[in-house]
């Protein structure tokens, strides 16, 4: 049976937690969102939104004053910088994932996306700013600080909100840096801390969210491709291969992240803000 071309680069190309994300579960942002003490905690899409939305909003008021022009790294479907963009901010997105560029077609004018790697990205522009929320486990951190510090102003600034390991150890090594290390790395390559906010508590009550999700729509999503008959099961896995991958990987990482006790005794999620030093300022 021949295969129309097309189709099977739509096939290779479709992001299965992105899908899954957006379409199915109709959230609006990519990232954990914030809880306020004492909120419901329920598997209800509404309710999700609210915190996804407080955490943008954390995240636009840490911005410092003087900040004009921000480079978004890692920007998902663009719900931090859009929010950044009504407040008067030029933004620029990126991500490697193209899946993320549709989300832009309607950006104004100020917000503009471009798909590349961090490490690969290059611009003739300095930003004030550079955010990496939920995004700074996705490359290695000395690569990270050195592009950081390429592309920022003098005395531009570092806005980082995700998750940071506790000490070296096995259990969630999908986090790649640790705290301490990638603390005295982002020293080395001249920026120094101005705020540390731990909020891991404010996030944990997405990973029950994470295990309700799981339940509902993962583990019969699995069950379902793992009960259809062998042929059905073959044809499936030829035009489907990466999605199926996807989908297992996809189950994996909830098993690993659905267990809010345990996760927090491993892992903190931060929100740090840092600040490039003068050149011909010594660190402390």
């Amino acid at each position: 049976m021949a295969v129309d071309i097309t189709t099977e680069i739509t096939v290779r190309e479709f992001d299965l937690q992105l899908w899954i994300a957006t379409d199915l579960l109709r959230l609006r942002s990519l990232h954990y969102g914030y809880w306020d003490n004492g909120s419901p905690v329920k598997l209800d899409f509404r309710v999700i939104r609210q915190a996804q939305a407080r955490y943008t909003k954390l995240l636009v008021s840490t911005v410092p004053p003087g900040v004009r022009t921000i480079l978004d790294v890692g920007c998902g479907v663009g719900c931090n910088a859009r929010a950044l963009t009504e407040k008067g901010y030029k933004v620029t997105s990126i991500s490697p994932d193209g899946n993320h560029g549709k989300f832009f077609d309607d950006a104004p004018e100020p917000l503009q996306f471009v798909q590349s790697k961090y490490e690969n990205f290059s611009s003739n522009e300095r930003y004030d700013l550079v955010l990496m929320s939920e995004s700074q486990n996705y490359f290695d951190a000395d690569a990270g600080l050195t592009q950081t510090r390429r592309l920022l102003t003098p005395g531009g600034y570092l806005l980082i909100c995700g998750m940071f390991r506790k000490e070296n150890t096995r259990p969630f090594d999908q986090v790649r840096n640790v705290e301490s290390d990638y603390l005295r790395k982002a020293q080395q390559h001249g920026f120094e801390l101005v705020e540390r906010v731990d909020i891991t508590s404010n996030v944990a009550p997405t990973l029950d969210i994470v295990r309700m999700a799981k339940e509902e729509y993962v583990t019969p999503l699995m069950s379902a491709a793992g009960n259809g008959r062998r042929w059905k099961l073959r044809i499936a896995g030829l035009l489907f291969r990466k999605e199926l991958g996807q989908l297992r990987r996809i189950q994996r990482y909830y098993e690993d992240f659905s267990n809010s006790i345990f996760f927090s005794e491993h892992v903190s999620y931060l929100k740090l803000l840092f600040r490039l030093r003068d050149p011909g300022q010594r660190p402390n």
